[in-house]
């Protein structure tokens, strides 16, 4: 009979099968790394925010308790009686209303050390500064004309030529652009350029690290087609865009006041559309629709919330939107550490993974919030932690992403290894055995090498299963199977090509070395009988062997061993039969 060719299926690189479907990589060292340092972040912060070393110096800061009066006089002491205790050594009112504060201190602050005032984490804030012995005031800020490039955007950083000599003070009319708080400190100008280097140098990390993630991001969504990828390189662009806005990185690029200066609509902007494109991240990959519903329905509460604000404050400016964002971020926390937890405790991977990211980011998200809707007053560091979480909840969560890749890929693999495998004797199925062919002729053909292959049917298999049954006419194919494989040599290919037939590729050999190994097949199922059970069942092989003509086709090579296969059959049985590269007719043997 002549067997229709029939096209190759892709290749498979078979040693795959012998890997464990199960075995991951080792992620979670790596987490748990990542996670212990995103909890050491507000100390590492504060360090570098100047808390940790700097101090307030003793100062002793008031407020005048009469709102916004004319510089003379205040400057005069006219309403000295109406100074008050400040909660602590911070400036911090609601936004856009102006005051004034007198800063003292105890002791006199001498010049010698050139001493600076220090306002930090000034966001949106404009501040006039009276220094003692200053004919006029020194107007400061982040972005403009009135921003001081001298110094980072950490801090405003008042001279004190004079220092602050005994009962003299510094007298200051803020406008806060949040209910953020400023803290007041002095140091000296070594102390602000060592922490202003370090202030630097960690933004700088912190906002590349979030810029490189958000570029592989999209660089995997345009590569896989996995929409979760898009989203969580928005999300990540989002908290770059947003960490510049509250932080003034962006202070020296052209137009930046504009955008980032005149009021909050940027980082509302960046928060709200970043939360939304959070959510959309979070649900996708921790799959809520098909595995928590309910949870996912109440996300998107929190997801319009969280739009609202960013496209309304694309066109309004109202404080309501401030207070809509900050409730959407609160409940869709909330939303998504529940979910992460639930799923985490099923065993769920990323489930894990998202619990163990954004809980710290979490935690500084809401603090943030909370001290923008003004019910707190947060520590000085709250800021620069907010940006190291974003930094390692996109590591945590790229490595999971990259790890769901991975293992997607292993399905599709092992996938494509059992489209290619038969079920009953392990061997290459039909479209795999062919896959493997058309590939060995390709290498033939190039490399002018010899090529061989040979039809291997078991002699009067039918009997066997007419006989004894199909169980035991598979546990027959399997020993035979086993005994044909053990008979190749390194590179040869075999295949189960359809019931009792078997086709066995033999890259390198020419005929006469084929016709040697399908004599050894033939040999090692014919010399001992196949044992299943208490039964000992004689076996036999027909063989055809063909050599590979260059320039044929697969089909042509097929239709000539099956020629051989026949001959093998009209001869006898239990014989090698075999045809070359010359039309010279099928050898027998």
């Amino acid at each position: 009979m002549t067997r229709p060719h029939r096209r190759p299926a892709t290749g498979y690189d078979w040693a795959m099968r012998k890997g464990d479907p199960k075995r991951l990589p080792g992620w979670s060292g790596m987490l748990l790394c990542l996670a212990a340092l995103c909890l050491a972040m507000p100390g590492l912060a504060a360090a570098w925010d100047g808390q940790a070393q700097g101090g307030d110096g003793g100062l002793v800061l008031q407020r005048l308790a009469a709102g916004d009066l004319p510089a003379d006089e205040v400057l005069s002491g006219r309403h000295d009686h109406r100074l008050e205790p400040a909660a602590g050594t911070a400036i911090r009112g609601r936004r856009g209303d102006a005051g004034w504060w007198r800063v003292t201190s105890p002791a006199p602050v001498h010049a010698a050390g050139q001493p600076r005032l220090v306002l930090r984490s000034p966001f949106l804030a404009r501040v006039e500064a009276w220094a003692p012995g200053a004919d006029a005031p020194r107007h400061l800020a982040v972005y403009g004309a009135n921003a001081d490039l001298r110094y980072s955007h950490r801090a405003l950083v008042v001279d004190l030529p004079q220092g602050i000599p005994a009962g003299r003070a510094v007298w200051l009319r803020g406008e806060p652009g949040s209910w953020m708080q400023m803290p007041v400190a002095i140091e000296s100008l070594d102390q602000v350029h060592r922490e202003d280097l370090a202030f630097v140098a960690w933004r700088v990390f912190i906002l590349s690290v979030l810029t490189v993630l958000a570029l592989l991001a999209i660089a995997f969504r345009a590569g896989t087609g996995d929409a979760s990828f898009g989203w969580f390189g928005a999300m990540l662009g989002f908290a770059v865009l947003y960490l510049v806005a509250i932080g003034g990185d962006a202070r020296m690029l052209p137009g930046a006041e504009a955008v980032f200066g005149e009021s909050t609509r940027a980082n509302r902007i960046a928060g709200g559309l970043g939360v939304l494109c959070s959510n959309l991240f979070q649900r996708a990959y921790l799959d809520l629709p098909g595995k928590l519903p309910r949870l996912d329905r109440l996300l998107w509460v929190g997801s319009g919330l969280a739009a609202s604000t960013g496209l309304g404050s694309l066109v309004s400016d109202i404080a309501l939107l401030g207070h809509v964002g900050n409730l959407g971020l609160l409940l869709s926390a909330l939303l998504l550490l529940a979910a992460s937890t639930l799923l985490a405790l099923r065993g769920d991977r990323a489930g894990r993974v998202v619990m163990a990211s954004w809980l710290p980011l979490m935690a500084f998200a809401t603090l943030m919030a909370t001290e923008m809707m003004g019910l707190w007053a947060g520590p000085t560091w709250l800021a620069q932690g907010l940006a190291g979480a974003f930094a390692v909840a996109g590591l945590l969560l790229m490595i999971g992403l990259a790890d769901k890749l991975l293992e997607l890929r292993r399905d599709r693999d092992y996938a494509s290894a059992a489209a290619l495998s038969d079920d009953l004797t392990g061997l290459y199925n039909r479209s795999g055995v062919e896959a493997e062919l058309a590939r060995a002729m390709q290498l033939a053909s190039a490399a002018g090498t010899p090529l061989s292959i040979a039809f291997v049917d078991v002699d009067n298999f039918k009997a066997i299963n007419d006989r004894h049954g199909h169980s035991v006419g598979d546990r027959c194919l399997r020993i035979v199977s086993q005994r044909l494989r053990n008979e190749l040599r390194a590179g040869g290919i075999i295949g189960r090509y359809g019931g009792d037939e078997f086709l066995v590729v033999l890259p390198g050999s020419p005929l006469r070395e084929a016709l040697e190994v399908a004599r050894r097949m033939v040999d090692s199922v014919g010399s001992r009988p196949l044992s299943v059970e208490a039964l000992e069942l004689d076996g036999s092989l027909s063989v055809g062997v063909a050599e590979y003509r260059r320039g044929e086709s697969a089909e042509t090579l097929f239709e000539r061993a099956d020629a051989a296969l026949y001959a093998s059959k009209q001869g006898g049985r239990n014989r090698v039969s075999g045809t070359g590269r010359t039309p010279a007719g099928v050898l027998a043997g």
